[in-house]
This record gives structure tokens, C-alpha cells and sequence, in this order.
């Protein structure tokens, strides 16, 4: 008759034990984390719809924003003029960031920035133009602001170009009515370089010296 010894059983016993509570951790592990995934996915359903009523909210009150703005223009034309030089003091802002400055793509980045910044005039200055609650004054001033920045954006380019003429691989100019900023690609920006570049600010805007800031990309 076959016998099994008492070690055996003990043995067997004790594998037992192990074996089934091996089974009931990963029992367990499992259900914990299927409550945690469960858990995680309903926390990014709810952040993502907060998200989007956050946004759904800035956009509202932006737009309510803009909208209020382009009213009190178009009726009363007093704030026409803060249109412009609210953007062109944002696009003076970045390119003269000393971060900005730094920036391996900058004359591309902030060449785009600051064109994007005046179409984005444009199109507000048009809106109000379309306005059937505009007044015939403001039309006009909102009308000659759209083909004055036109005119700006050509004259900035064909000044980058003669800059780019006399040695430099790039340039940014930016004007605006009292003064002009330019930025140019140089490791070292010479006397001789600077009255050059004035030169030929000089010649295409009439501007005083005083009021052309000249600076090179670090």
C-alpha cells in the first residue's frame, strides 16, 4: 500500500498554502487595479470636461472682450488709435526680449509674429470698416489704418532687403510711426555697421537717428 510520510504531507500542505495565497494576491492585485483604472479614467473624463468648459469659457469672455472693443470703436472712434499701438507695442516687446534674442530661429519666428500681429489688426480695423454701426469719420481712419499698415509691411521688407545687401545674413525691422527697431545677425556690431544700417533707415523713412534703435542677435 502506498503511504505518504508525515514531512510530505506537511510539504504539500505548506505549497498548498502558498499556492492559494499567491492566487488570491493577484486576485486581489487584479480588482485593486481595475478600481484604479477605473478610478484614473472617470478623474480624466472630469478633467477634461473641466477643461473644456474652462476653455469654453475663456474663449466667451475673449470674444465678449473683442467684441465690446470693436463696439465702442466703431461708435465712438476714441480708441481707434489704441488699436495700433497696443500691437505695436506687443511686437516691440518680443523682439527686444532678451530670451527671444537667444532664440536659434528668432529672425523666422518673430518675422512671422510680427506679421501675424498686423493681419490680426487688419482684420479687426475691417470688421469695424463692415460695421453697419460705424460712423462714416471712423470708417475712414479705420480704412486709411488697413493701407497705412500695408504700406509699413512693404516698406519693413524692401528695408531688409538693402540691409541684407551690405553683409549681413539677416535682419528684422519693425516700424512705427515716431521710431524704428532693427535686429540684425552680427557676433559683433561695428560703428561702421551701425551707420550703415542708419544710412539706410534714414534714406526710406525720414526718421531721425535718435529715434532708430539698432540691435544684433545674440
Amino acid at each position: 500500500m502506498f503511504t505518504i510520510k508525515k514531512p510530505a504531507i506537511i510539504t504539500i500542505l505548506v505549497a498548498l498554502l502558498v499556492l492559494t495565497g499567491y492566487i488570491n494576491h493577484q486576485m486581489t492585485q487584479n480588482s485593486v487595479s481595475k478600481i484604479s483604472n477605473d478610478y484614473q479614467n472617470h478623474e480624466e473624463k472630469e478633467l477634461a470636461k473641466t477643461q473644456q468648459e474652462n476653455n469654453k469659457d475663456s474663449i466667451e469672455t475673449i470674444s465678449k472682450e473683442k467684441d465690446s472693443k470693436k463696439e465702442n470703436v466703431g461708435k465712438e472712434g476714441e480708441n481707434l488709435s489704441n488699436l495700433t499701438e497696443e500691437i505695436n507695442t506687443n511686437i516691440e516687446k518680443n523682439i527686444s526680449k532678451e530670451e527671444n534674442l537667444k532664440s536659434r530661429n528668432y529672425f523666422v519666428e518673430h518675422r512671422l509674429s510680427r506679421d501675424k500681429m498686423r493681419a490680426n489688426l487688419v482684420d479687426d480695423l475691417k470688421d469695424i470698416v463692415d460695421d453697419e454701426k460705424t460712423n462714416n469719420e471712423v470708417r475712414a481712419k479705420a480704412q486709411s489704418e488697413i493701407i497705412k499698415m500695408g504700406e509699413i509691411s512693404e516698406q519693413e521688407l524692401h528695408i531688409e532687403g538693402l540691409i541684407k545687401a551690405k553683409g549681413f545674413d539677416e535682419a528684422l525691422v519693425f516700424l512705427k510711426g515716431d521710431g524704428a527697431k532693427i535686429v540684425v545677425s552680427s557676433d559683433e556690431l561695428t560703428e561702421q555697421d551701425v551707420i550703415k544700417i542708419l544710412d539706410i533707415v534714414k534714406s526710406e523713412t525720414e526718421l531721425d537717428s535718435s529715434n532708430i534703435k539698432i540691435m544684433k542677435k545674440q
